[in-house]
């Protein structure tokens, strides 16, 4: 019976030093074990593939897992995504943030940025870390070309042959991307509902000849009273690819020569006045019954007789020539020559009346339009 005793008893000691003392308070050690998580983020110009390294532990038996820590292992592009010939499209209601070198004239107005990569992609690699602030990223590295049109009010920019170097992908979705656009490299900000077109959208967006005329001048007349009168057509000589020749200008580079100008015959027309116009600046005012004028047939005569040439102070300036078929003599009109407060609108209204005070006097107008950038 002795014996028996001192089993037991040591039996007992045995499972307190084991167990501990009692069944409330029964406790475990923690378990952990190690995971392979995959991402996937298929928001933004670049989908993700981002696989990590999670570490998970269990602080009591049978309890839940929970992360304890993790580590990005890879991070990559989906296999099936490519970037070259496609077509991407930004909208932003605030194109200050949009690119990091526009200036403060942008902030808070709506814009738009079409761009078109090339197939021309090549030196592509990528390294995964995190930004200064801790945020994790890929970066990328990559030698490319893109066209671009950029969007904002009247404003419409065509820009050829950018250079992209690189960028750097989030996990939300958005990313970054360095391009430069001939002024030096800049950060476009690519939001995580960034759209994909399709060619058609880009080819749409590229701006007309008009288009980039109006972007690049400083006194391009955008609108007129007179849009919805007849219109012909008016070309000239002197003019490439929206660009007048240096021969018509009063400049250092030009022989202040008036420009060859022919136009569309109008039925009933007894007059047409040519004007050229520099937004208010009056460089032309001829009164004939002729369609064309030669090179260099205008000097600086008299009223209706009347050419200098253009003389742009700084900038660029768009030099418009109209044509106004008229049916009968005109009445008075206002010009100033060579000066400055004219307007088109103003001489639109004069013409449309003729000497005897009826108005519908002009017919039908053309308009010719050419930049011209001052040059030291």
């Amino acid at each position: 019976m002795r014996k028996r005793n001192v089993f037991v008893f040591i039996m007992l000691l045995m499972s307190v030093l084991l167990y501990g003392c009692g069944t409330g308070n029964e406790t475990s050690e923690s378990k952990t074990k190690t995971e392979t998580e995959t991402i996937t983020v298929n928001e933004g110009m670049i989908p993700q593939v981002i696989e990590k390294s999670v570490t998970l532990v269990q602080k009591e038996k049978g309890g839940e897992w929970e992360e304890e820590s993790s580590k990005i292992t890879n991070w990559g592009w989906s296999e099936d995504f490519y970037i070259t010939d496609t077509v991407w499209i930004i909208e932003s209601d605030d194109a200050y943030s949009l690119y990091s070198n526009l200036n403060e004239y942008y902030k808070g107005k709506p814009a738009s940025l079409y761009i078109h990569f090339g197939g021309d992609l090549k030196d592509i690699n990528s390294s995964f870390g995190e930004d200064e602030d801790g945020t994790p990223k890929l970066d990328i590295s990559l030698s490319m070309t893109c066209d671009a049109v950029f969007e904002c009010g009247d404003e419409k920019l065509y820009i050829e042959d950018a250079k992209v170097t690189g960028g750097k992908c989030y996990m939300d979705g958005t990313s970054k991307l360095f391009v430069d656009f001939g002024e030096g490299e800049g950060i476009i900000n690519v939001p995580a509902d960034v759209k994909k077109g399709a060619w058609k959208d880009f080819y749409h967006a590229i701006p007309s000849d008009e288009d980039a005329m109006k972007a690049e001048s400083d006194t391009f007349i955008s609108k007129i009273i007179f849009e919805d009168t007849p219109s012909f057509n008016v070309t000239s000589e002197n003019i490439k690819d929206g660009v007048w020749d240096d021969k018509i200008t009063n400049t250092k580079y030009g022989d202040n020569s008036s420009p060859q100008l022919s136009w569309d015959s109008v039925d009933g027309a007894s007059e047409y006045v040519v004007i050229m116009i520099d937004g208010a600046w009056l460089h032309m005012d001829v009164f004939t019954s002729e369609t064309s004028l030669s090179e260099g047939q205008i000097d600086r005569g008299e009223r209706g007789n009347e050419y200098v040439g253009p003389y742009p102070p700084s900038g660029t300036h768009t030099y418009s020539v109209f044509v106004f078929a008229l049916k009968e003599e005109m009445g008075k009109v206002m010009l100033s020559f060579d000066a400055g407060g004219n307007s088109i609108d103003l001489i639109y209204q004069g013409l449309n009346v003729d000497k005897n005070g009826n108005d519908g006097n002009v017919l039908a107008y053309g308009r010719l339009d050419g930049n011209y950038t001052h040059k030291d």
